[in-house]
C-alpha cells in the first residue's frame, strides 16, 4: 500500500529485514520484549486505551487502539492514527502483524523472567495482527509463526534497540 510515508512497511520477509538491521545497527525485539511493551503494564487481551487505562476484555473497545477487521477499508492506515497504550507505543494492535527475533515454538511450563523463544525451528514469530485480523487476532496474547521467507501485505516489523 503506497503513496502515504506515514504507514508502515509491509510485505517484508522476515529474512529481507536482516539487511536493514545490519546497516542499522538495530535488532528485531524478542517475542517477551514485544508482549512486554504491547501490553504496558496490562493483563487483559487488549492493553489500555481511553477510557480504560488497566487494559479491557471488551471487543467492542478494540477499535479505539486498533486497525483490524477492515475497520475502515482493507489496508494499512497512518502510524498514530488510534490510540497509544500505556507506554505512549502506537499500532501494537492492529495495522500490520510485525516480526520478532525469535523462533516460534511451544512457552516453556517453568516460569521465566524475559524468555528467549528456542534456539531454532521452521518459524518466526509474528505478533500483534493486522488490519485483515478479526479481534481475536489482535489479542496481546496473540502468536503466529512463519518461514521466514514468508511474505504478505499485511506482515511488517517494529525494530529495537541493539544490544539485547
Amino acid at each position: 500500500f503506497q503513496g502515504n510515508a506515514q504507514r508502515p512497511v509491509e510485505t517484508v520477509s522476515w529474512n529481507t529485514i536482516q539487511g536493514f538491521l545490519s546497516a542499522t545497527g538495530l535488532r528485531l525485539p524478542t517475542e517477551a520484549e514485544w508482549e512486554y511493551a504491547c501490553r504496558a503494564g496490562t493483563t487483559t487481551p487488549f492493553h489500555s486505551g481511553p477510557g480504560f487505562p488497566n487494559g479491557t476484555t471488551n471487543d467492542n473497545l478494540v477499535a479505539q487502539i486498533a486497525w483490524f477487521n477492515c475497520n475502515d477499508g482493507c489496508n494499512t492506515k497512518p502510524v498514530g492514527g488510534k490510540a497509544a497504550n500505556a507506554l505512549g507505543l502506537h499500532d501494537m494492535l492492529g495495522n500490520v502483524w510485525e516480526w520478532c527475533g525469535d523462533w516460534y515454538g511451544d512457552y516453556s511450563s517453568a516460569p521465566q523472567t524475559n524468555p528467549t523463544g528456542p534456539g531454532s525451528g521452521g518459524g518466526r514469530v509474528l505478533r500483534g495482527g493486522s488490519w485483515n485480523s478479526v479481534t481475536y487476532g489482535v489479542r496481546s496474547s496473540y502468536r503466529n509463526g512463519f518461514t521466514p521467507d514468508f511474505t504478505i501485505y499485511d506482515v511488517g516489523f517494529r525494530v529495537a534497540r541493539a544490544p539485547l
